[in-house]
């Protein structure tokens, strides 16, 4: 089974745990974003910077008690060719996220969080075209607002890193760490009664 693979299992046995138990405890929700990053690049010898671009994730998670939540998260990220040096810059990455919610009975409830798991970046054309899968790692903030008792709407910065990535061929090879920031914004819907 390869990493990829596994990233998805993760996720998938997530939501669904979290839909059998929706039913009885309103504790769990589903959380969508999409938005815009940017500085996405490959640092090492040879490097790959993308410009801004796009990205979208989902999301299953569980506030857990005292403002702390847990979720698994898949996440897309694409940003085109810098100044067309090299090919388009794509990111899938599968999480597990931690996060804390402060002020949770005001009108606005900032919060933090990080996470881990596993990511695939790919240089698509270009000389350095391939891919590779690696550790990632991710840092947000943001700030959510409650429509209601179950919609909540949230705006949050996001930078996500994936260690050690490394291909394309002997004379245009791509080794080192990528990273890229974004900005979101996102609905979180509680399931269960």
């Amino acid at each position: 089974m390869n990493k990829r693979t596994l990233a998805a299992v993760v996720v998938g046995a997530t939501a669904l745990s979290a839909t059998a138990a929706a039913a009885q405890d309103s504790s769990w929700y589903v959380r969508g974003d999409a938005g815009a990053n940017f500085q996405s690049e490959i640092n090492g010898a040879r490097t790959a910077k993308g410009d801004s671009g796009w990205t979208v994730s989902g999301a299953v998670g569980r506030e857990i008690a005292d403002g702390f939540r847990a979720e698994g998260e898949l996440i897309y990220m694409q940003s085109n060719a810098k100044n067309g040096s090299s090919g388009d810059l794509k990111t899938v990455a599968g999480l597990l996220n931690g996060y804390y919610d402060f002020n949770r009975q005001g009108a606005w409830q900032p919060f933090v969080g990080a996470g881990v798991g596993l990511a695939q970046v790919k240089v698509d054309g270009g000389p350095s075209n391939g891919d590779d899968t690696g550790f990632a790692y991710q840092f947000k903030a943001g700030v959510a607002h409650p429509f209601n008792d179950r919609l909540t709407g949230e705006i949050a910065y996001r930078y996500l890193g994936v260690n050690g990535v490394e291909f394309g061929s002997t004379l245009n090879r791509i080794r080192g760490d990528f990273s890229t920031q974004a900005v979101t914004v996102g609905l979180r819907y509680k399931l269960g009664l």
